[in-house]
């Protein structure tokens, strides 16, 4: 591999603040925007050379490429201080960087998510800088058996079955995420340098909301010297309380431990329980009044936890049922903009989710500034999916890039869970069918290693080894029926169920480019199993019906996941308060072009299974058990109420859908988060199959409804 520099110059723009005296200034500005990418594969015999955006992937300028490339650009300084610092901040390259300023090399990062802070104070001059950005993104080497001895932590970003190939195919590892994906900043500070603002809150009384925080900030200094710290904690743009504290800072990278005092704050809370009450800290540090840096982070002061012998979720003390889908906003971080993790927010609460696993990767940094004020609780994955190759090496460098992820998402009060392992290979049995070469034990100490860097955090999560294999029941679609989740016996968490669905009909015809005559071709089969159409699992054990054509086909494919997931989701919220404490839907999104377990295809265009999640996932429900169908046509309806709402006068009317036959249960107390069984094993003559169940409150207005077609309670 050979790397030519290309030479372009840019303007410095996007100002976050200013400061400026005779001895230093403090600013902030953005390298984003266009640069210059130069590949040489001398391998594959071709070059390219292209005008490309940053942040951003190759990919997204069309190159299906693995493999080092250079990125180039200049930019301009037009003073420099003798007393000032400046520094280089990518937020993130995938997969491996090193920077050179002026032909001077600076230094090196590897992990995909770390944000990598480069000092070039003495490498610059006032005037044009060049600065080149070497990226490495390889794909792994294709031996056999490489998916279960995987070498780069990069989770289901190089091996899933959600990529393009999936997971099993020698095109697994298609359209590689290699590039500068995270935003570009050049800093400016005096002789101390914040590298990082932790605040650790606590809530001291829950009843009477007093919190205090402890707080650590990573200071680099250039000598010693007196120092004042202003700290302004802000709710809603009001300041709300102010501190000033003298110190004095040693030379070199040192940390400074401060505190929050004891007082009566707003409490964050999950957006169906309350307001997700969001503080900004801002600390900023002053040399002789001078300020020589500054940074504001996010505070939400709450308290959440596990029960493992409860076996229940506590948010602020009292039990929270997690209502829960795995989520993979796109195989390409870098193309994600807010915008469209907003909606991806939106779209989720509108499906009464109050809980997202970001699904072994870490996401965009926009992704938890939001879920902070959504008020979603978040299940944070490190990045290592299945198996890895057994080396205390690579061992050693999970656990530097695990403590290096609490780092980096430490200050977000969403995140609720740090999770190290999705179906590592000693959990993970099935794997002795796929490869030759398992062994039983494969990865154990990779992913105690990987628990205890998370463990270290020390922040009041949840920490948990790994996502298990016995977690994910996958009823109905890698062995058994769907309707076997009627008398699963769930572990306290189900983190992963659900069933593959096709995409709308206009993308099915985009991704068969108009190849949609019957039956399918082994042509199009193989298009559709690149595309992560698994078919063995939808004609064998899901026994989909494929019908007379193509349109069928679809059809069928989306109703069996409505079925699946109504029926999973329901059986489980059963267990509320009677060993589950959460279940997550797997998976809300298409993170590219594809057949999965999504409920919303790669446009965000809802598939039925959608729709059921939404009404299955309500916070208030009557869910429905019976065989409307056999000689005993005997009915159970339980009301599962996960609000803080009490429901006394309350009335349940289960009725029939197609001629409005209806019978009433009335005077009813549904307590604020409990379950209550209404009717048991009960005879309703001319009761049909297709039926509603609603819930009115004590002044007639209906506060839940739920639906069921005849497939739905059949035995």
């Amino acid at each position: 591999m050979r790397i030519i520099l290309l030479l372009a110059l840019f303007s410095l723009s996007s100002c976050a603040f200013f400061s400026e005296n005779n001895d230093w200034i403090v600013n902030i500005e953005s390298l984003n925007g266009n640069w210059r990418l130069e590949i040489i594969d001398e391998n594959d015999n071709w070059a390219g050379q292209y005008s490309v955006t940053v942040p951003g992937h190759w990919k997204m300028s069309g190159i299906n490429y693995a493999g080092a490339a250079n990125y180039h650009r200049q930019f301009n300084v037009e003073r420099l201080f003798d007393s000032g610092r400046v520094w280089l901040e990518l937020e993130g390259v995938d997969y491996e960087s090193a920077v050179t300023v002026n032909n001077q090399y600076i230094s090196r990062n590897v992990g995909y998510f770390i944000p990598h802070q480069i000092e070039l104070t003495g490498h610059l001059q006032a005037g044009t800088n060049a600065l080149n950005v070497w990226v490495n993104s390889p794909n792994e080497h294709q031996t056999a058996d490489w998916s279960l001895h995987k070498t780069l932590i990069k989770g289901v970003l190089n091996h899933h079955d959600t990529r393009p190939g999936g997971a099993w195919s020698d095109k697994g590892q298609d359209w590689n995420s290699g590039g500068i994906w995270g935003d570009v900043t050049i800093r400016q500070t005096g002789p101390i340098a914040l590298r990082a603002v932790k605040v650790r809150p606590q809530v001291n009384s829950i009843e009477k909301s007093l919190t205090s925080a402890g707080i650590q900030l990573d200071v680099d200094s250039a000598r010693e010297v007196s120092a004042t710290i202003e700290m302004v904690l802000q709710h809603q743009g009001v300041d709300s309380e102010h501190y000033v504290i003298e110190e004095q800072i040693q030379p070199g990278q040192t940390t400074v431990e401060l505190a929050l005092p004891q007082a009566t704050r707003a409490l964050w809370w999950p957006w169906d329980w309350g307001k997700p009450n969001l503080y900004d800290l801002s600390v900023s540090v002053f040399i002789d009044g001078k300020l020589t840096d500054q940074k504001t982070v996010p505070v939400g002061f709450r308290e959440m936890g596990l029960d493992s012998e409860n076996k229940q979720f506590l948010v602020n003390g009292q039990p929270y049922f997690v209502r829960g889908t795995n989520y993979i906003a796109s195989q390409w971080l870098g193309e994600v903009t807010a915008e469209q993790y907003q909606q991806d927010l939106n779209l989720m609460k509108e499906a009464n989710i109050n809980s997202v696993r970001v699904h072994a990767h870490v996401a965009g940094k926009a992704f938890y500034d939001l879920a902070d004020k959504a008020g979603l609780v978040i299940w944070q994955d490190f990045p290592l999916q299945w198996g890895y190759i057994d080396s205390p090496r690579f061992a050693l460098e999970a656990a530097r890039q695990a403590k290096a992820m609490t780092d980096l998402l430490y200050n977000h009060p969403s995140i609720a869970f740090w999770s190290g392992h999705n179906e590592p290979p000693w959990d993970a049995t099935w794997m002795q069918y796929k490869y030759p070469s398992y062994q039983p034990n494969q990865n154990k100490f990779l992913t105690e290693r990987v628990y205890q860097a998370l463990t270290s955090a020390g922040d009041g999560r949840v920490v948990r080894k790994a996502s298990y294999t016995h977690e994910h029941p996958w009823l109905g679609w890698y062995s058994g029926t769907y309707k076997d989740y009627r008398t699963y016996r769930p572990s306290m968490i189900v983190s992963e169920f659900g069933a593959q669905a096709m995409p709308s009909w206009a993308l099915m015809e985009e991704i068969l480019q108009g190849r949609m005559g019957w039956p399918p071709s082994e042509d199009v089969l193989s298009t559709l199993s690149y595309h992560n159409y698994q078919h063995h699992e939808t004609l064998n054990i899901a026994h989909i019906q494929q019908g007379k054509n193509m349109s069928g086909f679809w059809h069928n494919s989306q109703e069996y996941q409505r079925l699946v997931t109504k029926l999973a989701a329901e059986n489980l919220r059963l267990r509320k308060g009677a060993g589950v404490a959460a279940i997550y839907q797997f998976m809300f999104v298409d993170s590219w072009p594809s057949i999965t377990w999504s409920v919303l295809d790669v446009d965000r265009a809802p598939k039925p299974g959608y729709l059921a999640l939404k009404e299955s996932y309500q916070p208030l429900l009557a869910v429905a058990q019976a065989d409307l169908l056999s000689e005993r046509s005997l009915l159970t309806v339980t009301i599962i109420n996960d609000s803080l709402s009490d429901y006394t006068g309350a009335t349940l009317v289960v009725t029939n859908s197609y001629n409005h036959k209806s019978w009433a249960f009335s005077g009813l107390s549904v307590a604020a988060n409990s379950t209550l069984q209404v009717v048991k094993q009960q005879s309703f003559d001319g009761l049909a199959s297709y039926l509603t169940l609603e819930i009115k409150d004590n002044k007639g207005k209906t506060v839940s409804t739920n639906h069921y077609v005849a497939k739905d309670l059949e035995g």
